[in-house]
């Protein structure tokens, strides 16, 4: 059983204590990676299967980048339920929030200045 939430319905729900977006895209992508759903936690299907212990028990929303990754992403979400956790798959991923005009955060990176400290202010 494939449980997926729309994104107008996360997006009515970002921000309520009680919801966790994880964002699982693949991490040989992350470097391309320049925005994300505000509030999410970036892990990898690995991470998360790995370390749920320490997630709060939240709801947690199930996000891939594009249909490539679907399969993956239901897998995990398949695997918190049989833990016990309430999971579900964002209908569309990240491409689909996008689509549709929900809002979205950058990701900062540091990058080395020539003194050798680091800054934020460039986008990854």
């Amino acid at each position: 059983m494939e449980v997926r939430i729309p994104c107008a319905e996360l997006y009515l729900r970002l921000g309520d204590d009680d919801v966790l977006v994880l964002d699982c895209r693949p991490p040989d992508r992350w470097e391309r990676i320049e925005f994300h759903i505000p509030g999410s936690l970036r892990m990898t299907p690995e991470e998360v299967a790995r370390d749920l212990f320490i997630l709060p028990d939240d709801e947690l929303i199930v996000l891939c980048g594009c249909e490539e990754d679907w399969e993956d992403v239901c897998r995990l979400a398949r695997l918190l339920l049989m833990r016990g956790r309430n999971a579900v798959c964002l209908d569309g991923g990240i491409q689909a929030w996008v689509a549709e005009g929900f809002p979205t955060e950058r990701h900062l990176c540091p990058t080395p200045s020539l003194n050798g400290s680091h800054q934020a202010a460039e986008r990854c």
